[in-house]
């Protein structure tokens, strides 16, 4: 009487199944090293995609960019050296921080994050989401204290070829178009006489406390004013907050073009109606906002919100930079182009699906060996007799 071996099963079914094993340091390193490659397979599928509306965020922030070469140029070319220290990109757009007409403080690292050229991709960018489309009429408030973001504005207006009413105001946080021999009003004359801009503001107020620069000297009103005039300016001059407010809405109710959506640069007071109300109103874009989002009901803003007009708000700019991928204070700025506002990783579905597929059946494969041979492990063998 002797025990006989079934050989019934292919050899290589055997072998298999006695080696193949979910615990095999052997087929963990074999899985392994396929993950790795598959990985690597994946990783190489993907291409950057080009960004809807691509073409025309390069086409502003091209022209967003020739705008400040421009002003440099023209502004600063007679100058000793630009302050390189707050000013290290040597833009020439950086003011100074206390002059007569410096309305408040403000931070000097946004004022520079702002001479990025991709800021006027990022503005397009939400014109677009607005749907706003070329001949599309846009009520426009912006003061001095962000020059470079103001070029922005103008740039992807004129890219988009939208119509805008544009009123500004004088005074500047520090760091901004505090020059009272070149306030903002004279940059964007001299880039509309230079043909880069096709479009003047229509009206001007003095700006700061009140709108009406109560915080400045005697000496710093009278050079608001100056401004105001040599530029051959509208003069939003009521003598109450309330009374300017009125006035711009207005301007913008009787302009040419329906007014499709209203865009707020910077921290006028008269656009926003209080600094409650600026800081409660998120920054981008806001297609349906309340006016019960607004704690004060007064400013253009709460104007336009009254009447269901879409808000572009563009301020608190570090949420906006965190949101588009925009860097903070950049040396050097930014090549056009650069960043996701216009590119992004896209991977090849198929790859990704058939390596995770292939990836999955091995592993199911070696776990139902594995079963297999546990179960062996439980069979019991039988004898066979022989005479």
């Amino acid at each position: 009487m002797f025990f006989r071996r079934d050989t019934t099963k292919p050899i290589l079914i055997t072998f298999l199944m006695n080696t193949i094993s979910i615990r095999s340091t052997l087929v963990l390193s074999i899985l392994g090293a396929l993950a790795i490659s598959l990985l690597i397979i994946v990783e190489n599928s993907k291409e950057f995609q080009k960004q809807a509306n691509y073409e025309e965020k390069i086409q502003a922030a091209q022209l967003n960019k020739k705008c400040m070469i421009y002003l440099k140029n023209t502004f600063f070319a007679n100058e000793i050296a630009i302050d390189n220290i707050n000013d290290p990109n040597e833009t020439g757009i950086i003011g100074q921080q206390f002059s007569e007409i410096t309305s408040g403080r403000g931070s000097l690292p946004v004022k520079l994050s702002t001479a990025n050229p991709n800021f006027a991709a990022m503005i397009v960018t939400q014109l677009k989401e607005a749907g706003l489309k070329k001949g599309d009429g846009v009520a426009v408030c912006v003061t001095g204290s962000f020059p470079a973001l103001n070029i922005a504005t103008c740039a992807a207006i004129e890219t988009m070829g939208l119509q805008p009413i544009f009123i500004t105001s004088v005074t500047s946080s520090s760091w901004g178009a505090n020059s009272p021999a070149f306030t903002w009003l004279d940059m964007h004359k001299s880039l509309y006489d230079a043909k880069l801009i096709s479009f003047m503001p229509v009206a001007s107020s003095i700006g700061g406390n009140e709108d009406l620069g109560r915080t400045l000297s005697k000496e710093g009103r009278d050079l608001a004013t100056a401004a105001i005039e040599r530029n051959e300016l509208h003069y939003i001059n009521s003598g109450t907050l309330e009374g300017n407010i009125t006035e711009r809405m207005k301007i913008f109710e009787n302009g040419t073009s329906k007014v499709k959506m209203f865009i707020n640069v910077g921290g006028g007071i008269a656009s926003l109606g209080s600094n409650n109300n600026a800081d409660v109103l998120p920054s981008g874009l806001r297609t349906s906002a309340k006016i019960n989002e607004l704690p004060d009901h007064r400013g253009v803003v709460y104007e336009m919100v009254r009447k269901d007009i879409p808000i572009l708000n563009l301020l608190h700019i570090n949420r906006l930079m965190e949101r588009y991928d925009l860097p903070r204070d950049p040396v050097p700025l930014p090549k056009i182009g650069e960043g996701s506002l216009y590119k992004t990783f896209r991977y090849d579905l198929t790859v990704v699906v058939a390596a995770t597929s292939v990836f999955l059946s091995l592993i199911l494969g070696v776990m139902y060996y594995d079963k297999k041979q546990n179960q062996l492990g439980t069979q019991i063998i039988k004898k066979n007799e022989t005479i």
